[in-house]
């Protein structure tokens, strides 16, 4: 019961080999006939016995020539098991024949049963029949015991048959569609497996050829691979893949601070974290300052961390010209001031006199416009400062509730004018280290803008509190709010949210900007969160001195 001869047809899961079958059964149907001519001699006298072996040598020579028949060789293994059969039946003629020779027809039963199926559970059943009537007519000579045997073995042999050509259908079937499964799934393994080499070759093409550096980080976070773009640039690639980071320093893209080792986008990177468009400077003995943007994915497989992968690119030139920008800004912005103090200085000595009504009301409109156009310069140039790194704090011991309540003090007057309910909540004092001058400016440029986004009518909360071992400042409004996709980028230059645009309130969207960098340069943090349609709140957290 193995693979197919060259010739042979497949009818089944098991696919007997009809020569391989064939002469054993023959050299032990020979066998057992031999072993009754020496017992007994009168049996090749009978007729029967020789057209027995006729038939077995017929079924022999047809099986021993069947794989030289391609065209008729199905054919030819139905027909060799059904010879041996008839062979069984032409011995069991003779009533001197051992009745247990029936058994020698089960192999033949079995191998008709795989080879053809239903029909051959039909022939079977008919040899089994003609095998049942012949054991009968030899009934009618015997008494005693040896009729009982005779009588069981002519229902039990028949029986027997029908057994075996059934179960060899039944289990060849089963083990067939079992074959096809197994099959199908080696074709499914297979489709994946090409698929998956293909996705692979994809996927190589596209990391080799991108224009845009990538990097890809193991679990354990190192280099493992990356791509030529970034492996070309003269300022990140090194000697290999695991020292092209070597001696590099990662600074802060607005004021050239290095940035922390635990907080680098290399090493945020290596935890697995997500993130998109991180900007930095890296600096490296023999190089230019390099401004790069880094964007990060972690990597899992089946809940498991695999690594990370990283885009890297340069934005240097974009970031040179950024800075010039301000170098402009603040030289306008400088050349403005003197000219601006100039102008207020004379609107005020002004509007110290006896005026008409009409002249007064012109007058106050332009010190109005003049107070903005002179805060938006000094707003313009501390920027300028921060950028080139030039703001010089001048810490000592403050009192963040005490700043809060007077700035609260400062903006009262403009939230009643907006019919704002400004109130700070009350607490203890809260003591820092830092530089009393611009925290004031931080929290007035909050409470500011929490009046200006707040309706008509609404509520402005200003808390001061403590937080384990830092000290928490908070403003709350009920404005209109920022959409979810805007709150990221507040807090940078000149960005205003669609919902201050479309309110047309003034503003240059620096003072939440200006405000993380003080913050930054306290060692503190800045955060802001809004509710479309509810609110907004902005806070700072600054480590306390105790």
């Amino acid at each position: 019961m193995s693979a197919l001869e060259p010739g042979e047809r497949s009818d089944g899961a098991l696919s007997p080999q009809t020569r391989k079958l064939q002469v054993p059964y023959a050299l032990l149907a020979a066998t057992v006939l031999l072993v009754m001519g020496i017992a007994d001699p009168r049996v090749w006298s009978n007729s029967w016995a020789w057209t027995a072996v006729s038939i077995l040598a017929v079924a022999t020579i047809i099986a021993l020539i069947a794989t030289q028949l391609p065209a008729g060789s199905g054919r030819a293994r139905s027909v060799v098991p059904m010879l041996d059969l008839a062979a069984i039946a032409v011995l069991l003629v003779d009533a001197s024949a051992p009745r247990t020779l029936a058994l020698l027809a089960v192999l033949p039963a079995f191998w008709i049963g795989i080879v053809a199926g239903r029909r051959g559970i039909a022939i079977v059943a008919a040899v089994s029949a003609v095998i049942a009537a012949i054991l009968g007519v030899h009934l009618a000579g015997t008494t005693g015991t040896l009729l009982t045997a005779n009588a069981v073995g002519t229902v039990l042999i028949p029986a027997s048959l029908m057994a075996a050509a059934w179960s060899a259908h039944y289990y060849s079937r089963l083990l067939e569609r079992q074959q096809r499964t197994l099959l199908e799934r080696e074709r499914e393994r297979t489709e994946i497996a090409r698929k998956a080499a293909a996705d692979a070759t994809l996927i190589d093409a596209v990391f080799e050829t991108a224009r845009i550096g990538l990097m890809l980080l193991d679990p354990e976070g190192r280099i493992e691979r990356v791509n030529p773009t970034l492996r070309e640039h003269p300022a990140i690639a090194g000697a290999s893949v695991a020292t092209m980071l070597d001696g590099a320093r990662f600074l802060e893209i607005d004021t050239r601070r290095r940035i922390r080792h635990s907080r680098t986008p290399f090493v945020r990177a290596a935890r697995g974290e997500a993130f998109d468009n991180v900007d930095c400077w890296i600096s490296r003995p023999g190089h230019d300052l390099v401004a790069i943007r880094l964007s990060s994915r972690p990597i899992t497989i089946n809940g498991e961390f695999r690594g990370s992968i990283a885009s890297i690119d340069d934005v240097t030139a974009y970031m040179r010209m950024l800075e010039d920008r301000d170098d402009f800004v603040a030289l306008v912005s400088h050349e403005l001031r003197t000219p601006l103090t100039s102008i207020a200085g004379y609107l005020e000595i002004a509007l110290d006199e006896e005026l008409p009504d009409d002249l007064r009301s012109w007058l106050e409109t332009a010190q109005r416009n003049s107070n903005r156009l002179r805060a938006l310069v000094e707003d313009l140039l501390v920027v300028g400062e921060m950028s080139r790194g030039e703001v010089q704090l001048q810490s000592t011991e403050v009192d963040l509730r005490a700043l809060a309540v007077d700035a609260v003090a400062l903006l009262e007057h403009r939230a009643r004018r907006k019919r704002v309910a400004l109130r700070l909540i009350d607490g203890p004092a809260v003591v820092v280290e830092g530089d009393a001058r611009r925290l004031s400016q931080v929290i007035e440029n909050l409470i500011s803008n929490g009046i200006k986004y707040t309706h008509d009518d609404g509520d402005v909360e200003v808390r001061v509190e403590v937080d384990g071992r830092e000290a928490v400042v908070s403003v709350r409004d009920d404005g209109p709010g920022v959409r979810p996709d805007e709150v990221a980028r507040v807090f940078e230059r000149f960005y205003r949210s669609s919902s201050a645009r479309e309110s047309q309130l003034p503003g240059a969207g620096l003072g939440l900007w200006i405000c993380r960098m003080i913050v930054h340069a306290h060692g503190g943090s800045i955060d802001f969160s809004s509710e479309l349609g509810v609110g907004s709140v902005a806070s700072f957290r600054l480590p306390r001195g105790d």
